[in-house]
């Protein structure tokens, strides 16, 4: 179990840890992973709900056009995958650990934040989603500040990428 939690965290999160440790540090780590879900998941819904409340999806009817009928073509267990795990890796790999780390040595925190958070919201090709990337990706940016751990902003993107596509799915789904 020891080994498998190690080749986890330290191959996929990049996080150093001993090959013996004891069990208070991996509840630690479990509570920080378990943490960091949450705070996204509650997060990108709160977001989300703001969002699509607001006056933006009239403004930009394309969005819900287009959305409603891909969200209903992927097979649930395919999207998580895809959706909530793959792609927040990918994405974070990209956005943070690459063009964030870069433009931060740079530039500074501000500038790096704000233009690694722009490109991200160019890069969903969407003004609704270009939105939430970028108001999520900021906030992603001051939290991956406080500890500069890659699994910070990973799991913050996976928990709101799964709250986001599960509820969505399960709603449209309904309504079909």
């Amino acid at each position: 179990m020891d080994y498998i939690n190690e080749l986890c965290l330290n191959r996929v999160f990049f996080v150093k840890i001993p090959y013996h440790f004891s069990m208070k540090k991996t509840t630690a780590i479990t509570t920080d992973l378990l943490k960091y879900l949450l705070i996204g998941a509650v997060c990108g819904t709160l977001l989300n709900t703001l969002i699509m409340k607001s006056p933006l999806p009239e403004i930009f009817p394309e969005y819900t056009e287009r959305i409603s009928p891909d969200l209903m073509k992927v097979n649930i267990i395919y999207g998580v995958f895809l959706y909530c795990l793959i792609s927040p890796l990918l994405e974070e790999l990209i956005f943070r650990r690459g063009l964030y780390d870069l433009l931060y040595m740079k530039t500074g925190f501000i500038p790096a934040a704000f233009i690694s958070s722009l490109v991200f919201a160019i890069y969903h090709m969407n003004m609704i989603q270009g939105i939430y990337a970028f108001i999520m990706a900021m906030m992603i940016c001051f939290m991956y500040r406080a500890d500069h751990k890659l699994y910070v902003p990973i799991c913050i993107h996976v928990g709101a990428n799964l709250a986001v596509w599960l509820s969505a799915n399960i709603i449209i789904r309904a309504i079909a």
